[in-house]
């Protein structure tokens, strides 16, 4: 916990060790103060001398002030230094996620990486600032605290070093109990953040099924669980302050009852006895500050765990330093060579033995069954994934040996499942070119067949969308993806079935005007309709991650089984001997 901790306090070295510095100050004069209010009991208000009384009073109001503005710096030192570390944690979290490949999101899942980049993040935020009062100020007063209240008075000293040991060890063994209970937490704290995510996605199936009881009563359980879990470990940490409370009043009774009978046999006096149960106080001060921090301990350790598994997540894809630049944006080729690809753990390939070439200005479409493996192979060539045998290149250069950046600026992908984000219509096209001018947003709204419906809306491309696209139709959506590839004026155009949620006269309008703007590109298309693909210049068919099928649409009409039953289920006779 603390290497994480230290790994984002390093560039704020200097505020750091102003805090410290402050934090050491304001220890220092408030382990002053009962050494001088015993001088004014013993030399001044014993002696009933006031010249001694007013000299100490004086001393004890400077002491005091600097005590109260080393205090507000320490904790705007600390303050400051602990929220910049946790944004800077939060962002390098977040960084290091969007960076994952598909499969290194499955390791940790997105409900368990959700929860970490805000519960986790948040509960180490709390216990970074505990690091500093822990770490400097509760041991220091406690040690200063010890010796002092021993040089104060010897014979009072067998009261703290029988109860404060005991009291260490309470606080020990409640942490020892606690630890499991609040790592356990964390995992229960996913497993509610799964369901809701789960209910919140699938809401639309739930209705459609009258399952909404039977969610509720799930989500009631984990959530039940949790409670259930939380309550557990709390209840073991919240036990110390009381008990830490009975060993202040103890040692309290203690020093009073002891130390009247020493000031009659003259081995204390009354000053004395008055500084060591200020002294005893500020011990046990420093064991509440310690107790403070070790029930946030167990579940902040937990969480620190949880981020540094975040980054020992080891990415299955590697980016070379060495990069090899793709040619300029202009001429693009694809070369699929014997490309096979199995999904860890799996006894089977996904794909097996894929290779087809296409060039600037080719279209090749891909048709096939639910888990033919259309979209694994398309991930391929966006590098979202690496093929286990064979060589996917990209005018020649192999996508394993290109630069991230690069390579995606070669590609426009329309994925399988539209996306949107929260914002304006003219925000979401944007989002595939930041620079892009009205005129572009306009003219790829007009080739994707977006134009009619935007100009309906009360603000046109200004109009907010919601997020996932939730406020547009599926169709509506499918066609600003598309607008959004397309205003990226890319060399390399992927359609992962993204005409599905058109209708048959939106679709061909759309696919004519697609003949034309990407006439010098690239052209990948993974469709469902035989009408939507049987215009491209070759057609892979999958079956079972296998070229079952290879040509035009013609020619696999007359020679391949499988495209002829697709083709049958979906066009009529006339159609299809046409």
């Amino acid at each position: 916990m603390l290497k994480l901790y230290l790994r984002y306090f390093k560039q704020y070295t200097g505020q750091v060790i102003l805090g410290i510095l402050c934090t050491l100050l304001f220890t220092f004069t408030m382990m002053a103060l009962p050494t001088l209010s015993k001088n004014v009991i013993d030399k001044g208000a014993i002696a009933q001398d006031n010249g001694v009384i007013i000299r100490y009073a004086i001393i004890m109001l400077v002491d005091a002030l600097f005590c109260a503005v080393a205090g507000i710096m320490s904790n705007y030192f600390t303050s400051g230094v602990v929220m910049s570390a946790v944004r800077d944690m939060r962002n390098t979290l977040f960084e290091r996620v969007v960076h994952f490949s598909q499969e290194d999101e499955g390791k940790i899942g997105t409900a368990s990486l959700i929860s970490r980049q805000s519960k986790d993040i948040q509960t180490s935020q709390t216990a970074m600032v505990q690091v500093f009062l822990m770490m400097l100020q509760a041991p220091l007063m406690c040690v200063a605290g010890i010796v002092l209240a021993i040089r104060t008075s010897v014979t009072l000293s067998w009261i703290i070093v029988i109860l404060l040991p005991l009291a260490m060890l309470v606080m020990l063994v409640a942490v020892k109990l606690a630890r499991p209970v609040f790592r356990e937490n964390q995992i229960k704290v996913d497993h509610v953040n799964r369901i809701m995510r789960e209910a919140l996605t699938g809401m639309r199936v739930i209705r459609a099924f009258n399952r909404e009881d039977y969610e509720t009563e799930r989500f009631a359980g984990v959530s039940d669980d949790y409670t259930n879990n939380a309550q557990k470990g709390f209840k073991i940490m919240n036990s110390l302050l009381p008990l830490i409370m009975f060993f202040a009043n103890a040692v309290n009774l203690l020093i009073l009852g002891f130390g009247a009978k020493y000031m009659k046999e003259g081995l204390a006096t009354y000053g004395a006895v008055q500084a060591y149960i200020l002294y005893t106080t500020m011990i046990l001060m420093s064991f509440m500050v310690a107790s403070m921090f070790l029930m946030i301990l167990p579940n902040a350790q937990a969480a620190a765990e949880r981020i540094n598994e975040v980054w020992e997540v080891e990415p299955t894809i590697v980016w070379k330093e060495d990069a090899v630049r793709l040619p300029e944006v202009g001429n693009a080729s694809i070369e699929v060579s014997h490309v096979s690809y199995r999904f860890p753990g799996a006894s089977q390939n996904v794909l097996t033995d894929i290779s087809f070439s296409a060039k600037a200005g080719e279209t090749v479409a891909i048709i096939g069954g639910t888990g033919s493996g259309k979209t694994t192979l398309l991930n391929m060539l966006c590098r979202n994934m690496d093929v286990v045998e064979g060589s996917v290149k990209i005018d020649g250069v192999d996508v394993r040996d290109t630069d991230p950046e690069d390579l995606r600026n070669h590609i426009s992908l329309v994925p399988q499942k539209a996306f949107l984000f929260s914002g304006s219509i003219i925000d979401n096209v944007k989002f595939g070119k930041s620079d892009a001018t009205d005129e572009e947003v306009r003219h790829a709204l007009d080739v994707s067949q977006s134009t009619s419906f935007v100009e309906e809306k009360e603000y046109g491309m200004y109009t907010f969308i919601a997020q996932g696209g939730s406020n547009v139709s599926g169709g509506q959506k499918q066609r600003l993806s598309i607008a959004r590839a397309l205003v990226r004026k890319a060399d390399i155009y992927i359609f992962d079935d993204s005409f599905s949620a058109l209708d048959f006269k939106t679709d061909a309008k759309l696919r004519k005007e697609l003949s034309n703007e990407l006439a010098k590109a690239v052209t990948i298309i993974v469709a469902q309709r035989v009408s939507t693909i049987k215009n491209a210049d070759r057609i892979l068919v999958l079956e079972e991650g296998k070229v079952v099928g290879d040509g035009t649409h013609e020619e696999l009409l007359a020679s391949n089984k499988v495209y002829r039953e697709i083709a049958m289920s979906q066009l009529s006779e006339s159609e299809v001997g046409a």
